[in-house]
């Protein structure tokens, strides 16, 4: 592993390591430590933070794959070159639903919509 790749491992620890203190001092806000909780409690907890934190990746894994997408691309059945762009589209994954930009382009030749490989 190079030291970059150490680096990003480390900052996701600490970040993680955040987020559980986070989520224990609003636990503790909400009276959930008032009494011995039960560990299920804690757990949806985690898992709920486990979901918005694997929405929020995806989200921007999809920002990132949509802008490395060309602003020209072939169409499916003439081949001739189209515009392309991006909408909005909602996924529904395993944490939940997610909006994404999905990548789009429209063939005027052909009168035809098609969603282009990013």
């Amino acid at each position: 592993m190079d030291a970059a790749q150490l680096g990003r491992e480390r900052e996701k620890s600490e970040l993680l390591a955040r987020l559980a203190e986070l989520l224990v001092e609003e636990q503790r806000a909400a009276g959930v430590f008032d009494s011995t909780p039960h560990f299920s409690t804690l757990e949806r907890a985690g898992l709920a933070v486990g979901h918005a934190a694997a929405t929020a990746c995806v989200v921007r894994a999809a920002r990132e794959s949509a802008a490395e997408s060309p602003a020209e691309v072939a169409c499916p059945t003439c081949g001739r070159a189209c515009l392309g762009g991006h909408q909005v589209r909602t996924l529904h994954g395993l944490a939940g639903p997610v909006e994404v930009l999905e990548p789009v382009a429209h063939c005027p030749a052909c009168r035809r919509d098609f969603f282009p490989s990013a």
